[in-house]
């Protein structure tokens, strides 16, 4: 049998079974219309670039906006103001992105200006907005350290800027006037069917070296010892400060949640990869703890599945890897299904002739590109709740996308003046 007709039998057994599901569940108001909309993918063959939402489906993007600022404001030099041209087109490319993915809440990075920013997305759905913070007015019109803010169509019941404990500063061997080189945000969000979700977006310190003339004015070198030796001390001075700011942020976010219970996403520009040595926090997990470490009575008494699950109610999670674990799940089951139609009516021989289709063979896009060089920097973790596997979800994390049509194949009229970074977004399904 050929890959195609193997691949056309997968397909019928899929649907069939789907519409069989379809006809069963009639009376379900939350399964009816997602088998609905896979069996029409099917149908199409080639599923739509960013599927239609079903109900109790959400969206959530993370957006680095790369020097969101109005005009006349200039970002960290006079020469940096926007013509209003290139304004109106970086706005432009914006509203396109949100109206084409219809985000449901979007953390967003490098905003120098919360005011137009939000004036911007008040058409587009988005009656909610919080930003707590402001960038810094350097002089007249120059401005430098931008701010987060978080955008959403549902209401933000509380918000607040995350600080730092400053009783941890001397357990860590960190300098007691260490500070978020740019404070996260906090914002609790009622999600309809969902409930109370807390919302964090954060942009954490950059590589960028943390060691110039005005920060280490003397190295007692010249010409090329000197440069890298400045290299050496300022890249390891920025990988402690964004090490610090990720612990530091775990810590808020677990006593939040040992305090109010409720699921958590956090989304932001991480400026580095999340199997970083300075991002260890996020990856804090089961396996690293010895039972010989456990002083909790309660803890101590619990086998390994139960101890497992109890701590990684604490732990995040990638909903890139959530995604594909799902993904990972729907190709086993689709395997299954098509070995068993492929047994209906062939020998068991014709199954070998050939491997079944890989669906979900691909690798992860970049979100970011220093020159020919990509990495993924953006992210959007996510609590147990959202990891189908867990005991205690609400959710599974159905889709994901990296939108780097800008980075990959940019075209000069559209993509001048939009961002440096790729969007990323996430979509889940409420399980409830």
């Amino acid at each position: 049998m050929s890959l195609k007709s193997r691949q056309n039998t997968l397909n019928k057994a899929l649907k069939n079974n789907l519409e069989k599901d379809l006809q069963k569940d009639q009376n379900n108001d939350l399964l009816l219309p997602i088998a609905a909309d896979v069996a029409a993918e099917i149908d199409a063959d080639i599923p739509p670039k960013v599927a239609q939402k079903t109900p109790r489906q959400y969206r959530v993007a993370s957006f680095n906006l790369f020097n969101f600022i109005e005009p006349p404001a200039a970002y960290y030099d006079f020469e940096n103001i926007y013509s209003h041209q290139q304004w109106q087109k970086k706005c432009r490319w914006l509203t396109d992105y949100l109206t084409e993915q219809q985000p449901d809440m979007i953390g967003f990075q490098e905003v120098f200006s919360p005011d137009a920013l939000k004036a911007l997305l008040l058409p587009l759905g988005y009656d909610y907005f919080a930003v707590l913070d402001e960038p810094t007015l350097v002089s007249d019109y120059v401005y430098q350290s931008p701010v987060v803010a978080l955008a959403s169509k549902f209401p933000i019941t509380e918000t607040a800027l995350i600080s730092v404990d400053k009783s941890l500063l001397p357990l860590m061997g960190i300098a007691s006037d260490f500070s978020f080189s740019r404070q996260p945000l906090l914002a609790r969000v009622n999600i309809p069917h969902f409930g109370e979700c807390e919302c964090y977006v954060v942009h954490l310190k950059s590589k960028r070296s943390g060691m110039g003339i005005d920060t280490l004015a003397d190295t007692g070198m010249t010409g090329g010892a000197d440069i890298m030796a400045r290299q050496a001390l300022g890249t390891w001075a920025s990988n402690m400060q964004r090490g610090s700011e990720a612990a530091l942020l775990f810590y808020e976010i677990a006593k939040r949640r040992q305090a109010n219970q409720l699921p958590v996403l956090l989304m932001g520009d991480f400026n580095d990869s999340l199997q970083s040595t300075a991002l260890e926090a996020f990856r804090a997990n089961s396996k690293r703890v010895f039972r010989s470490d456990i002083i909790d009575p309660n803890l101590k008494v619990l086998n390994d599945v139960n101890l497992k699950a109890e701590f990684e109610r604490f732990s995040l999670f990638d909903s890139y890897e959530l995604f594909q674990a799902g993904q990972k799940l729907n190709a086993t089951l689709a395997q299954d299904e098509y070995e068993s139609s492929v047994n209906a009516d062939e020998s068991t021989s014709d199954i070998d002739d050939a491997p079944a289709p890989d669906l979900h063979k691909h690798d992860r896009p970049a979100t970011h590109y220093y020159g020919n060089t990509g990495s993924v920097l953006d992210y959007i973790l996510a609590s147990c709740e959202f990891d189908a596997a867990h005991p205690r979800n609400l959710a599974e994390v159905s889709g994901y996308q990296t939108y780097d049509r800008h980075l990959v194949r940019p075209e000069y009229e559209r993509d001048s003046d939009s961002t440096d970074h790729a969007p990323i977004m996430m979509t889940f399904r409420v399980r409830r």
